[in-house]
């Protein structure tokens, strides 16, 4: 029970964490809203370091980590644009797509195959995504669907469920030659270094900005951090579909932060289509 208590948390926290950096931050550019966490959580993740043991590193560690680490930048830099310019109900659930680009990479990479299960899931997730927009259908049968393409936030984050669809492979592969607790301490420890130099060193982001709101900005490094720890700790005690799929509950969190704080309309809608794709992402995670 502990598992899903952590990764009920889990889910808790990624959505806290988007509804909380659009409600205080969105006044920062998305390159400073996407460093805002990570920034003030970098302490955080280096102490942690401290505190994990080191496991023989594998070789395919590094030449995976080369390339997950600069995709996983770009997936989180869109990522924190799409809940800048559009409502967390319309965004956060299409990461529910995230297992059914998993389908694909993870033949690419893993050979791992199809299953009638999966494609199951694929078709839910898909129907999940027509609900979600349901509101649009009075604008004919096509209406959900270009909605989805209307609304820049949801075509964003179905870009960035592409993205995560590759890392998470990858970071599968990365844990497989580390240890679950140490490839997300250093991944997000080398994130939060790299793109600080790197926002500061092109002008993206300025100190001024970053430390305008220090407390708020403090929260949100525990939040993420939080997320993290429950994340990666959750994936020691029980099987990662498990743990992935209770995850795609940061959705329905998102849909109803943006109920409660935005005050966004069309949540019945919403909140159907949530839950239909999170039915289909376990469908995925636990069969396909």
């Amino acid at each position: 029970m502990t598992w899903f208590l952590l990764s009920a948390g889990a889910a808790f926290f990624m959505a806290s964490n988007s509804a909380f950096i659009k409600r205080f931050f969105s006044d920062l550019s998305p390159w400073e809203m996407s460093l805002i966490p990570y920034f003030y959580g970098l302490p955080l993740f280096l102490a942690a370091l401290a505190f994990i043991d080191i496991p023989a590193i594998g070789p395919d560690f590094l030449p995976y980590m080369a390339w997950v680490l600069p995709m996983l930048t770009v997936a989180i830099l869109l990522y924190y644009r799409a809940i800048r310019v559009s409502p967390l109900s319309l965004t956060l659930p299409f990461l529910s797509f995230t297992p059914v680009f998993v389908l694909f990479t993870g033949g690419l990479i893993l050979d791992e195959a199809l299953t009638p299960q999966g494609t199951a899931g694929m078709l839910l997730v898909v129907v999940g995504g027509y609900v979600l927009n349901l509101d649009s259908a009075r604008y004919g049968f096509l209406g959900p669907i270009k909605a989805v393409w209307k609304e820049p936030g949801s075509a964003l984050m179905l870009v960035v469920a592409v993205l995560f669809g590759l890392t998470s492979v990858g970071g599968k592969v990365i844990i497989l030659n580390s240890s679950p607790l140490f490839a997300a301490v250093v991944i997000f420890s080398l994130y939060g270094v790299l793109l600080t130099l790197l926002l500061l060193a092109t002008g993206k982001a300025s100190l001024k900005n970053l430390t305008r709101r220090p407390l708020l900005g403090i929260v949100a490094g525990l939040i993420v951090f939080a997320e993290a720890l429950c994340h990666n700790v959750a994936m020691t005690l029980t099987a990662a579909a498990y743990m992935i799929t209770i995850k795609r509950l940061a959705g329905i969190f998102s849909v109803l932060y943006g109920w409660l704080l935005f005050h966004e309309t069309g949540i019945r809608y919403r909140l159907i289509g949530t839950a239909i794709m999170t039915a289909g992402a376990a469908v995925i995670a636990l069969w396909g």
